[in-house]
């Protein structure tokens, strides 16, 4: 793309990028400010899950959330999962939102074509792919979550049943590898299964593989490392507590590795068995 075709796609897009930046803002501040009563949005649709999963029941404790006695386990707002609700929307608003309005559909839009200006057709199914970016990263977040909440429940008791939950793995490290794995593993699959819907002659790519895996990936490292630890780093997390700081992004960073590395490994495999069939 030329600087012209670059000033074009900006122009053409930066408002709704203006947008989708400040409903992400929007969205941190509020989740920074937030108290278990103003987050039971997500918080009680996420508990019911977790029990409709594992069979645990959980009641809601006003001030805390939702806990279960029993097994001692708390459902509190840092656990809502709003930062991967964060994430996933970014990532769907910013690396989608100019494919819906460079797609045919912006083309071909029976509804608008012919009626409005190009540029309010572009403005109208940017700002809808926008609210639908919002809503799927609702639902997912809710599903993923639930998941990694039930994980969190059994695994630590199976480790520590066999002795391994000491040493260099303790509970807190374990967590935080549950959330890592979990979370990031689940971007790379909305980002791949959303792909799909635009990037349909994938093989036909000239591009080499391990382009094409690179391209496919980079949104979703982008924008799950720069919230994660970016931001934290941003707000001088590393110089209030050095090395707390150091050791999560090492964890987080090796975890997200593995992933990434099994990912890679499947398209790898896979293109392998396209190649014979």
């Amino acid at each position: 793309m030329d600087i012209r075709g670059k000033l074009r796609f900006l122009r053409q897009n930066i408002v709704l990028y203006i947008t989708g930046c400040f409903l992400i803002l929007g969205m941190k501040y509020l989740y920074s400010t937030a108290d278990c009563e103003g987050l039971r949005w997500i918080l009680g649709p996420t508990a019911r899950w977790v029990e409709t999963l594992s069979g645990i029941p959980f009641a809601y404790e006003p001030g805390l959330g939702y806990a279960n006695h029993e097994l001692r386990f708390l459902i509190a707002p840092s656990c809502s999962g709003v930062q991967f609700l964060i994430i996933t929307a970014a990532m769907l608003i910013f690396s989608f939102t100019h494919l819906v309005t460079e797609s045919r559909l912006a083309a071909k839009s029976r509804l608008m074509d012919g009626r409005l200006p190009q540029a309010i057709r572009r403005a109208a199914l940017g700002l809808g792919w926008i609210a639908l970016s919002l809503l799927l990263s609702y639902g997912f977040t809710i599903f993923v979550n639930g998941l990694r909440i039930v994980v969190a429940i059994y695994l630590p008791s199976f480790f520590e049943r066999h002795g391994a939950l000491h040493g260099l793995l303790t509970p807190d490290r374990l967590h935080t590898m549950i959330g890592a794995v979990v979370y990031f593993a689940a971007l790379l699959t909305v980002h791949r299964l959303v792909g799909l819907f635009f990037y349909r002659n994938d093989d036909a790519e000239k591009d080499r593989l391990p382009v094409r895996i690179a391209r496919k990936c980079l949104s979703p490292v982008f924008w799950y490392f720069f919230i994660v630890l970016g931001v934290p780093f941003l707000n001088r997390a590393y110089h209030k507590n050095h090395g707390q700081f150091t050791e999560f992004a090492l964890l987080v960073t090796l975890c997200c590795g593995c992933v990434l590395l099994l990912y890679c490994l499947g398209a790898i495999i896979r293109k392998g068995f396209r190649s014979r069939g």
